[in-house]
């Protein structure tokens, strides 16, 4: 069963609850499952920062005070928190989704003063033959800031009523009891799909059931809230997508660009001193952070030693090469794609960088239907290309490209100011060297994968 919500906007604020709770349960007893749902769904809801707030069925309650569910919205506890709230550097590049993620938990609540009772503890002996069965239910709401607090509670009771239905049918069916559920953002129908772990299976096929227009081809997960690799570059801190917002050099040119997202990798990064060596490992790193980003993968970003150990394993390098300070270039590259994404490559050779403009509308080409970013390696250089700028009356051109050499703190102003990453003319290639480009082809997927 698929849960799916509404689509989302730029401005749309992602509400996720937590809950991890237990249900003794015995075989065949409605009554205890009501009981059950009732007290969940009874309970109050505690959410964080920039919010802090606290609400129950009819009252929210704040700092300041309280009020009724539906005389305030998400807006006007959010607002007195961004004037005093200074951006993070660099922060429209550290995220690929605008959104705000809000966390939060399920709380019980009591009634009445308590405080001059004195404790007591009962111990009750029971025969009774059950299974404790652990639950863990994840919602997540799409709202807006005009969204009242009612309305919010309101969503959130449905899908926690949904995903209560889904625990129910399984222990009916004696099937798996310790369920979790995952949400995953499709951005093809802009919209965000939470199912249970053991019906992963099927959400595909229910899925181009319901969208026809989703590709059988193609990935359909943009982003993961679970705690996978995507999910886990995508919280890294680095930057994405660093050519964002450059302006055109070409005049009445066309931009045929990387199709998707990427994590800018260079020298330096991760405490870790390759310069003056590992451009083309970084390369490498940016080609792999292009597949776990587009849903091609769940494996790591690989380290410089899985790649050189990656090479050993194929015979391509001896033992030696492992934790070495060794160059590679463009064909051990494709060879660690091969072998450690199951990624076939493109090889593109040019004799002379005099001649690279030569192979431009090869360059458009590629974009246009792979849409991956290319690393190219000649003399002792490795760059990565991420876009052409043609002009076809002209015949002006220019590449996108992505520079690894970096070695300064991630500051995306620095990055494009200073031409690390930016339009290049083809002068840039040395005219003399011999250079190979890898050009990485887009998996095709089955229907049932």
């Amino acid at each position: 069963m698929l849960i799916i919500s509404s689509n989302l906007q730029d401005e749309s604020i992602l509400i996720r609850i937590n809950c991890q709770t237990n249900l003794f349960s015995i075989q065949d007893n409605d009554e205890e499952l009501s009981a059950f749902r009732a007290l969940l769904t009874d309970s109050g809801y505690h959410l964080n920062s920039p919010l802090n707030i606290y609400f129950t069925r009819d009252t929210v309650f704040t700092n300041d005070g309280k009020y009724s569910l539906d005389e305030v919205t998400l807006g006007e506890f959010i607002e007195e928190n961004d004037k005093n709230d200074k951006k993070p550097k660099n922060d429209a590049y550290r995220r690929i989704y605008p959104w705000q993620m809000i966390s939060g938990r399920l709380m019980r609540h009591t009634t009445g003063d308590e405080s001059c009772y004195t404790p007591v503890l009962d111990k009750c002996n029971t025969k009774k033959n059950g299974q404790n069965i652990p639950l863990n239910l994840d919602l997540l709401a799409v709202v807006e800031r005009s969204t009242t607090i009612g309305d919010l509670r309101r969503q959130l009771e449905s899908q926690l009523a949904r995903q209560l239905d889904i625990l129910e049918e399984s222990l009916n069916r004696q099937t798996q009891n310790n369920k979790t559920f995952r949400h995953y953002y499709v951005k093809l129908i802009n919209q965000i799909v939470t199912f249970s772990d053991d019906d992963k299976d099927n959400v595909r096929n229910e899925l181009q059931v319901k969208y026809p227009q989703l590709p059988m081809n193609q990935p359909f997960i943009s982003m993961d809230f679970g705690d996978g690799q995507l999910a886990s570059l995508m919280t890294s801190g680095r930057l994405f997508d660093v050519h964002k917002n450059l302006p055109a050099k070409v005049k009445g040119g066309e931009q045929t660009l990387v199709d998707g997202h990427y994590a800018y990798y260079h020298y330096m990064q991760d405490n870790f001193d390759d310069n003056m060596w590992g451009c083309a490992y970084r390369s490498l790193q940016t080609l792999c952070s292009w597949f776990i980003l587009q849903g091609y993968t769940t494996k790591l970003v690989p380290t410089h030693a899985q790649i050189q150990q990656t090479l050993i394993d194929i015979d391509d390098k001896p033992k030696k090469f492992l934790n070495s300070r060794q160059w590679i270039g463009s064909m051990e590259v494709s060879f660690v794609l091969q072998n450690y994404l199951n990624v076939d490559c493109k090889i593109i050779r040019v004799e002379r960088g005099a001649d690279m403009v030569e192979h431009v509308r090869e360059l458009i080409n590629h974009f246009k239907r792979e849409g991956t970013p290319i690393m190219i390696g000649g003399g002792v250089l490795a760059h990565t290309i991420i876009g052409v700028d043609f002009n076809e009356s002209t015949g002006d051109s220019m590449l996108l490209v992505l520079d690894p050499h970096y070695t300064g703190v991630d500051d995306i102003k620095t990055i494009q100011d200073k031409g690390w990453v930016g339009w290049k003319p083809w002068s840039f290639w040395s005219k003399d060297a011999f250079y190979n480009l890898c050009c990485p082809i887009r998996p095709k997927l089955t229907s049932s994968q």
